[in-house]
């Protein structure tokens, strides 16, 4: 079994649908095993998500501000890793770019991946400047590319094509992934909207995934009747700010959700805090920041 944190409460055990309740202790946050740990993480307005396998990294955007993502990241890196394996930034939001301005700053970043679409604001333009000034690799996404970390751990490149890349919106054109480890699966759909969920369902692509990182903070632009019934989660997690003046996320969104995959099944950050989701790719352990 692995440990979480003390006050991470863990909620369930799916393996792969029973559930049941379980303990925790404190080590393996910071103590690599084998076991892949995806963390949703609580940045407030906007997208971060944090992968590791070992002492492996995969940072998925960075959130609205500098010093959040930062203050996420310690919690749950090891303060001697500095290392970031693969930075991506799935569009140029300022939501999800702007902390990674820090991380580009603070840690060793060996690669960066992007959706391809560039941006005029002075966040991407600072961006843009410390991946050049960094020597930092700097690769497009295309779709079917696969991202290996360790036996068995794949993440695919699902969204953008090259029809979608170019003539529509940044959130349209958001890097979609698809994690993978044995029986588990996690779907990452930055912010894309109807366009992009009605493109996808027309692809021959595997949608159907364990959980779904909702898009756009649960705007009732994005998760479509058709789309969630493509993907079929049993769990669910939206990135989120409380109070947002968005409106976020949408209630007819998140009465669909949980008519869906259940009450109880469905998280949000700004009343969960960190979510964090670990597997050793048969079972599923869940657990939440509050």
């Amino acid at each position: 079994m692995p440990e979480l944190a003390k006050n991470i409460p863990l909620k369930w055990i799916i393996a792969p649908l029973a559930v049941v309740a379980t303990l925790v202790w404190t080590a393996a946050l910071t103590v690599p095993c084998d076991r892949l740990h995806i963390f949703i993480l609580d940045v407030g307005q906007g997208d971060a998500i944090l992968i590791q396998r070992g002492h492996q990294q995969i940072l998925i955007d960075g959130g609205p501000c500098v010093r959040t993502i930062s203050l996420r990241l310690g919690e749950k890196m090891p303060f001697w890793d500095r290392r970031i394996e693969l930075l991506i930034l799935t569009h140029p939001s300022a939501d999800h770019i702007t902390g990674l301005i820090e991380v580009l700053r603070r840690y060793n970043v060996e690669k960066v991946l992007t959706s391809g679409q560039e941006d005029e604001s002075d966040i991407y333009r600072e961006w843009r400047r410390l991946i050049e000034e960094g020597g930092v690799e700097r690769v497009i996404a295309q779709v079917g590319r696969q991202i290996t970390m360790g036996p068995g751990v794949q993440l695919e490149v699902l969204h953008p094509s090259d029809t979608l890349r170019e003539g529509t919106s940044p959130n349209n054109a958001s890097v979609v992934l698809r994690l993978t480890y044995s029986n588990f699966s996690l779907l990452l759909t930055g912010d894309i909207e109807r366009e992009a969920e009605k493109y996808l369902l027309a692809q021959d692509v595997k949608l159907i995934s364990t959980v779904l990182k909702v898009a756009h903070q649960g705007s009732n632009t994005s998760t479509t009747p058709e789309f969630l019934s493509e993907v079929k989660p049993m769990l669910a997690a939206i990135s989120v700010g409380a109070d947002n003046r968005f409106g976020h996320p949408h209630d007819e969104v998140v009465d669909r959700l949980r008519r869906a995959i259940g009450e109880d099944r469905l998280f949000l950050t700004s009343e969960d805090g960190t979510i964090t989701f670990i597997t050793d790719g048969e079972k599923l352990w869940v657990g939440v920041g509050r």
